[in-house]
C-alpha cells in the first residue's frame, strides 16, 4: 500500500507567534491558493507545508532539505525494516536518534546517486506568502510544496541506493582477495590508498569502516612477509628475487647493494629477477666476505647478506 508523505513546519513557540501578528500579509504567489494545500492526499508527491524563511530562497531551500530527508526516510525504511524511534545512538559526541542517524546516513549516500541529482525545485508546485512589517520594513515568508514523487520513482532510487552499496561490497571484498595475489610492492601502496579513499565514501558509523581498517593492516603487514630468495650465486655475481606468499613479488625499487670488500657493482633486473654484477678482486674467502642487499619496501627495509664465492 503507497505511503503518503507530508512533512510539517516546527510550530513557532507562542511569543513569536505573538510577534507575527505585527506582520500584515502583502503578496501570495499564485495569488489564490491552490486546492493541494489543504487536501494533501495524493500518494504521488512530497508535501511541504508551512516552511518559513527570512527570504523567499530560505525558505525554498529548507523546504527542499526536507524533501530530500524525506525521499531518504522512505529509502531507509526499505533498506533497514522499520525505524525504532526510540533507539538513541551517540555521533560525534551528540545524541540523535536512530531514525535521524539512518536518514542522514542514507541522505548523504542518496546525493551520489545521477537520479538523486535531478531533483530541484523546479519540479515541485510551490505556493508562498509574504509577510511585511511597514513600521521596521521587516518580512518573511511561509512557503507551502508538493514535489512529485511516486513508488516507481522510489523503487529506482532504492533500486540504485542497493547497487551503489554493492558496488562498495565488491570493492571491499576485491581488496581482500587481491591481496593474496600482489604481483609488485607498489601495489601494496596503490590498495591502501585505495581503501582510504573508499573510506572517504563512506559515513563515520558505516560497519564496513572497520572491516577496511583491518584489510589496511594486512596489506601493510605484507611488507613483513616480503623476503629476498638468492636464485644464483656464482664468482662475480648473485642473482636474487622477492617473494611473497610463494610467488615472486616485484619492484620497481633498484636494491642498494654493498660489501666490505667488492666494488663496482652492476644492477641489472628481468622479470622480477635482480642480475648484481660485482668485482671481488679485493675479497679473500679466509675473511668470509658478504655482500649486502637491501630492498625498500614501503617504510621497511628488506635486507640479506650473501656469501661470496670464489
Amino acid at each position: 500500500m503507497k505511503k503518503i508523505i507530508i512533512i510539517l513546519a516546527i510550530l513557532l513557540p507562542l511569543t513569536a507567534t505573538a510577534q507575527r501578528k505585527c506582520f500584515k500579509l502583502v503578496e501570495t504567489v499564485p495569488s489564490s491558493e491552490p486546492k493541494w494545500v489543504g487536501a494533501r492526499e495524493h500518494p504521488d508527491f512530497i508535501y511541504v507545508m508551512g516552511q518559513e524563511g527570512a527570504t523567499l530562497a530560505e525558505a525554498k531551500n529548507a523546504a527542499m532539505q526536507s524533501v530530500l530527508s524525506d525521499i531518504a526516510m522512505s529509502v531507509a525504511v526499505n533498506v533497514n525494516g522499520d525505524i525504532t524511534d526510540q533507539s538513541v545512538i551517540n555521533v560525534s559526541g551528540n545524541k540523535v536518534t536512530y531514525e535521524e542517524s539512518v536518514v542522514n546516513n542514507i541522505k548523504t549516500k542518496i546525493a551520489k546517486i545521477p537520479a538523486i541529482q535531478g531533483i530541484a525545485i523546479q519540479k515541485a508546485d510551490v505556493f508562498y506568502k509574504r509577510y511585511y512589517k511597514k513600521k521596521t520594513g521587516e518580512e518573511y515568508y511561509v512557503l507551502y510544496m508538493r514535489y512529485p514523487f511516486n513508488e516507481f520513482e522510489r523503487r529506482d532510487l532504492i533500486k540504485a541506493y542497493n547497487q551503489m552499496e554493492k558496488e562498495i561490497d565488491d570493492r571491499i571484498a576485491k581488496y581482500a582477495a587481491d591481496k593474496d595475489n600482489l604481483e609488485s610492492v607498489e601495489e601494496i601502496k596503490t590498495s591502501v590508498a585505495g581503501l582510504v579513499s573508499l573510506k572517504k565514501e563512506m559515513s563515520d558509523d558505516d560497519s564496513r569502516i572497520n572491516e577496511i581498517n583491518t584489510i589496511i593492516g594486512m596489506y601493510n603487514d605484507v611488507y613483513d612477509a616480503i623476503m629476498i630468495d638468492v636464485v644464483d650465486n656464482i664468482p662475480g655475481s648473485v642473482v636474487v628475487r622477492l617473494i611473497y606468499n610463494n610467488h615472486v613479488i616485484e619492484t620497481s625499487q633498484k636494491p642498494k647493494v654493498n660489501s666490505d670488500c667488492a666494488t663496482d657493482f652492476d644492477i641489472r633486473t628481468n622479470n622480477g629477477l635482480w642480475f648484481i654484477g660485482y668485482d671481488s678482486r679485493f675479497c679473500y674467502p679466509q675473511d668470509g666476505p658478504t655482500i649486502n642487499v637491501v630492498f625498500k619496501a614501503g617504510a621497511k627495509n628488506i635486507s640479506k647478506q650473501i656469501r661470496i664465492q670464489f
